[in-house]
């Protein structure tokens, strides 16, 4: 019985994490932001398809919140979105070893640590003021885009890392 009860808990509590992190600057009212333009990435290279799928989401996620587009001289608020880089290291770091000895003598074997390492990407949206050129509000998804998902799958991954974001707007 304090196995269920423990295992519950321990789900309850995990489905509490929230799947973003949100941060803003104190004191800053996020509710006089009317007009939005987004911060142009590097216009000599092409957008790849995952910017392209964020700002949809983004176009979207912000008309729910009453924002409009605007030209960047005459938005109220610029958006910035990108994907950190992380890597992880998936392995096996299990060692054993066997001895014997006889005389001072001893015998030893032990496997080798094998691994991969592989590289997730976090998005990552913030809203800058124009006037100050300082983020007032970030948002970062806990979960990680991977480079082997589909791409019907990174659309649906990137649409929901969006709304999250912005249900936690104010």
């Amino acid at each position: 019985m304090r196995v269920f009860l423990l295992i519950t808990a321990t789900l309850l509590l995990s489905a509490c994490v929230s799947p973003v992190i949100i941060d803003s600057q104190p004191g800053t009212d996020l509710q006089q932001y009317h007009t939005y333009a987004f911060v142009e990435q590097d216009e000599d290279k092409p957008r790849e398809l995952d910017d392209q799928r964020t700002q949809a989401a983004l176009k979207a996620a912000l008309a729910e919140q009453g924002i409009t587009p605007a030209t960047a001289d005459q938005a109220d608020v610029h958006v910035k979105h990108f994907f950190k880089r992380e890597q992880r290291y998936d392995g096996s770091v299990v060692q054993f070893g066997v001895g014997f000895t006889r005389n001072n003598i001893g015998l030893g074997a032990s496997t080798p640590v094998e691994g991969e390492i592989s590289e997730e990407y976090k998005l990552v949206v913030q809203l800058i003021d124009p006037q100050s050129n300082n983020v007032v509000w970030q948002a970062t998804s806990r979960d990680q885009l991977h480079d082997e998902m589909s791409s019907e799958r990174r659309q649906a991954h990137i649409d929901k890392a969006v709304q999250d974001m912005f249900k936690r707007f104010p």
